[in-house]
């Protein structure tokens, strides 16, 4: 029941949305100064040493942030590392709904810009062959004083106690990795899909390939037939399209450094 209600509640939200113009403004720019957490601020000191790395790139490192981030997650300092790149080294562009193309997190490294989906799939590419307890999540964002509802991806991450949190990219700070309850005090998330960090990988090699055929003979259940959606056919598709092109990619870097290894 809840499923058919969050299908039902993505539809009408779609219809109301469909119209609006798209401009190059992030779900940080719109909420998260007011709705950030900063756990180095409120457990160490009011301003955070913020220092820039060894090799003289202009992404900030913060040793307190990375020692809260060691502290609360496994593999906390990977994601300290990935949650660094996507809030300090991308910036946030917007594609119409028509015309949105999924970068690879290839592309996206080399472009320095993305939306949401692709600063979540930078995130997942650094922690992907890590056993890390998050998900991905397709969905839509409700403010509940403006009433204001945007489609949105995010990613879902679960502390070493299973406590959640919302990984938000983009905001130049240290402040997008959020507990889920403080979210929830202004906004309403209404998930349209979900998939497991250690499952998605398998789900687009196995599932997706035959995600698309006909349900006419009945293999099945009446769960997946329900949710077969335009909207996660779609989103399905575009996974399938952008993992392939980074497979592809990630062949040519593999095969583009094995040469200059065996003459060095």
């Amino acid at each position: 029941m809840r499923s058919l209600f969050a299908i039902i509640i993505s539809g009408i939200l779609a219809t109301l949305c469909c119209g609006k113009a798209f401009a190059d403004v992030s779900y940080a720019d719109l909420f998260l100064a007011g709705r950030g957490y900063k756990p180095v601020e409120d457990i160490w000191t009011e301003k955070p040493i913020v220092t820039y790395a060894p090799d003289g790139s202009s992404i900030p490192d913060n040793p307190l942030y990375k020692e809260w981030c060691i502290n609360t997650f496994n593999n906390g300092e990977q994601i300290y590392e990935a949650y660094k790149e996507i809030a300090f080294d991308i910036d946030y562009r917007a594609e119409p709904p028509k015309t949105d193309d999924w970068q690879t997190p290839i592309e996206t490294r080399q472009r320095k810009k993305g939306d949401c989906e692709d600063s979540v799939f930078l995130f997942f590419s650094q922690l992907s062959g890590l056993n890390i307890d998050g998900d991905i999540v397709w969905g839509w964002v409700v403010d509940k004083d403006t009433s204001v509802a945007f489609a949105h991806v995010w990613y879902q991450l679960f502390d070493k106690r299973g406590r959640a949190y919302v990984v938000e990219g983009f905001s130049k700070e240290w402040n997008g990795i959020i507990p889920e309850e403080m979210v929830g005090g202004a906004e309403e998330r209404v998930p349209t899909l979900t998939l497991r960090h250690n499952r998605l990988n398998r789900t687009v090699d196995e599932v997706i390939p035959t995600f698309a055929e006909s349900f006419e003979d009945g293999q099945f259940p009446w769960g997946i037939y329900l949710n077969n959606t335009a909207t996660i056919r779609e989103i399905f598709q575009k996974l399938q399209g952008m993992f392939t092109r980074y497979s592809g990619q990630m062949h040519q870097l593999t095969a583009s450094v094995q040469p200059s290894t065996l003459r060095n």
